[in-house]
């Protein structure tokens, strides 16, 4: 979860023992360490930029303990390594003096799993999440058409690769999703949801869960997937997009990649060109099938149910504050309106302005 995670403030650690640590680290990446270190963000990770004197630029990922094993953390990295050695746009590996995907770095008595990429020169986010709910962030269709391909080259290499031995991740599935216990945290208890709003999002969660144990896991749409191709994910490059941050990566249907790639954008009343256009872009490298489109609409309440879930996990955060102002009572109304039998608010005859505010 992109965005976010990246506003919150918490602060499980000091950035200047983060510093030292990420100095600690550079030599086994056989990088300078006189190297210039410039805090990024803190999403779950601390992740910071760091430039060599020869101009040279890498993100230096300090992964949080707890959050990620290092089994986890190696089927990610070298997932991502497979990928870009195939020459998908996603960020190219730095490996260890030694070969290793990651190493451990320790500083003032703390400890901390560090993996490291080549920055992605010349990129900007595509957007943001407020701005995408908002309207206030009006792309043009063809940028969509962009971001399709890009995951459609990202499954189609996936659909190659497979899940090699030692994979070890989270399953977007229907439990994943919508089972006892969601990945991302129960949505049903987000504290801020009204009575009925409450009533609405578990009947979504029930309604979730049994379209998608029905839809099955067959291996011709249920793989290797990035779960998390938000706006801010996205970079926008003079060669197109690259897709970042791993961290959420897992298997799951490949669709619920380009429903959470366009999900943000669902209330702007250009949304069908949006859908049309991702798409598009992604069957010139693999076809959806009608299984796949079928479940659009119900994935597209998966994704939102997971941010509720999400921000009932992390009471205080301000994200989670902002999940729960902006987000949770539209995702209550897709909710109420799906299983109401109605179709989705998204779709035209439903579509609101987006200058309307959202309640």
């Amino acid at each position: 979860m992109a965005e976010w995670r990246r506003t919150h403030q918490r602060r499980p650690m000091e950035l200047d023992v983060a510093h030292r640590l990420v100095r600690a680290a550079l030599p086994l990446f056989g990088l300078d360490p006189r190297s210039a270190v410039d805090f990024v963000k803190y999403r779950e990770n601390h992740v910071f930029r760091v430039t060599e004197s020869a101009g040279s630029v890498f993100a230096v990922r300090l992964h949080r303990p707890g959050y990620r094993d290092d089994e986890e953390i190696r089927t990610e990295v070298s997932y991502l390594d497979a990928l870009a050695s195939a020459g998908v746009p996603v960020p190219a590996v730095r490996r260890t003096t030694e070969g290793a995907l990651f190493s451990t770095a320790t500083a003032d008595g703390h400890v901390r799993s560090v993996s490291v990429q080549h920055w992605v020169q010349g990129a900007r986010p595509f957007g943001d999440i407020d701005a995408a709910l908002s309207g206030r962030h009006d792309p043009p269709a063809h940028a969509f058409s962009g971001i399709g391909a890009v995951l459609g080259r990202v499954h189609a290499e996936a659909l190659r690769i497979g899940e090699p031995e030692g994979f070890r991740r989270g399953s977007w599935d229907a439990d994943g999703l919508a089972g006892p216990r969601p990945l991302w945290g129960d949505p049903v208890a987000l504290p801020s949801l009204t009575p009925g709003e409450r009533a609405a999002v578990e009947r979504g969660v029930g309604h979730v869960h049994r379209r998608l144990r029905a839809l099955g896991t067959g291996r011709d749409i249920f793989g290797v997937i990035h779960a998390d191709a938000t706006p801010e994910n996205l970079l926008e490059t003079t060669d197109g997009f690259v897709l970042i941050d791993f961290d959420d990566f897992g298997t799951g249907w490949y669709v619920f990649d380009l429903v959470t790639a366009v999900f943000h954008h669902a209330r702007n009343p250009r949304y069908p060109e949006f859908e049309d256009a991702v798409r598009g872009g992604y069957e010139a490298h693999r076809t959806l099938s009608d299984a796949e489109i079928g479940a659009w609409d119900d994935l597209m309440l998966a994704r939102g149910l997971t941010y509720l879930g999400w921000a009932a996990d992390r009471p205080g955060d301000p994200a989670s504050e902002f999940i729960s102002e902006v987000v949770a009572p539209w995702v209550a109304d897709i909710a109420e309106t799906l299983t109401s039998g109605a179709p989705a608010p998204w779709r035209p005859s439903h579509l609101r302005s987006p200058a309307q505010e959202i309640r």
